[in-house]
């Protein structure tokens, strides 16, 4: 079988003129499914692999965490993690990219008039398209927000701009490139805006699909020793939890990630949280009583448990594609 990868062949394939059940797509990095439309035009592939999403909704996928596998190794390499509890703030977020659903967390952050946090933001955009946002707004049987509350979300965010410097940073339309890499931002900056926080709101890639991501922004939580609450992204939690990991169902209620819209989800987040994201007295506490759970977390990572987890993913794959699957490790080990 050939493996068509779109680390050799870019987004949109370039060179490949036919996809066919002689085929395995690997699709490096998130995608959605009207990309996924765009480039199936070119046929239909046996297999689809992806290496960020373990999750998508009614859609054939064999999923690895081989991104984060890959952060994990390359971020900590060479570094001794504390063991110390100290916590300053309530909760942190880390955002550069424009995406709909950071624009939404950072949105509700400011509704919620929260006020005990840490965070990093490049502001390259305060705006944002919220056609799709109102769209989902309209189909709701129950009000999610009163008109009050929706003006203010389609209002441009106010938040200051906060982002860790790199000498040679390019700013576009979008996001700030050559940031740093994520190993530097860790050590220059993030680590303690991570491990001074008792909560990570964790804003994946995700558009208004249905699917589970999990990229060095869940691996950053993981290492600073916080409670995740996922923004935006279906079934995070639930995957997080089929991965191996902890994800304190008894501390943060995760049943905003199973709505159908993505301003559900997002809302829902923020909603039924709100007392652990305002109350910086519980939080501390909560982090210290369940501090051995949140190392053990950490451990799994630092023990190369997802490098495990992939391996047996693997093992349960037809046999034909696992037979070609060490052409899409390369790519990550």
């Amino acid at each position: 079988m050939r493996v068509v990868s779109t680390w050799d062949y870019k987004r949109n394939l370039a060179g490949i003129s036919e996809l066919t059940d002689n085929d395995v797509l690997h699709i490096y990095d998130v995608f959605d499914q009207q990309y996924l439309n765009w480039i199936l035009i070119k046929g239909n592939p046996k297999y689809i692999v992806n290496d960020h999403i373990t999750w998508f909704d009614n859609i054939k996928l064999y999923s690895l965490p081989l991104f984060i596998e890959r952060q994990t190794k390359f971020i900590t390499n060479g570094i001794q993690f504390t063991n110390e509890i100290k916590t300053s703030n309530c909760f942190n977020f880390i955002i550069n990219k424009k995406e709909i659903n950071r624009f939404l967390c950072i949105k509700f952050v400011e509704l919620f008039k929260l006020h005990d946090f840490d965070y990093t933001w490049s502001a390259v955009d305060r705006t944002f398209d919220m056609s799709i946002i109102i769209d989902e707004l309209n189909t709701l049987t129950k009000l999610l927000l009163t008109p009050e509350e929706k003006s203010f979300i389609l209002a441009p965010i106010q938040l200051e701009k906060r982002f860790i410097e790199f000498p040679e940073q390019k700013i576009n339309n979008v996001s700030i490139g050559n940031y740093g890499g994520n190993a530097w931002t860790w050590k220059n900056g993030l680590q303690d805006i991570f491990f001074n926080s008792a909560i990570s709101l964790i804003t994946e890639t995700v558009n208004y699909q249905r699917a589970a991501v999990f990229t060095e922004k869940t691996l950053y939580s993981v290492l600073g020793l916080t409670f995740p609450i996922w923004i935006g992204g279906y079934n995070q939690a639930s995957e997080w939890q089929r991965l191996g990991f902890d994800t304190f169902d008894d501390v943060i209620d995760h049943s905003y990630q199973s709505y159908d819209t993505l301003i559900e989800r997002c809302y829902y987040a923020f909603t039924r949280n709100l007392p652990l994201l305002s109350d910086k007295n519980t939080a501390t506490e909560l982090r210290l009583l369940h501090k051995d759970r949140l190392y053990k977390n950490r451990q799994l990572l630092l023990q190369n448990h997802l490098e495990k987890f992939v391996d047996q993913e693997i093992s349960k794959f037809p046999k034909d594609l696992q037979l070609v699957m060490p052409e899409i490790l390369k790519y990550f080990r």
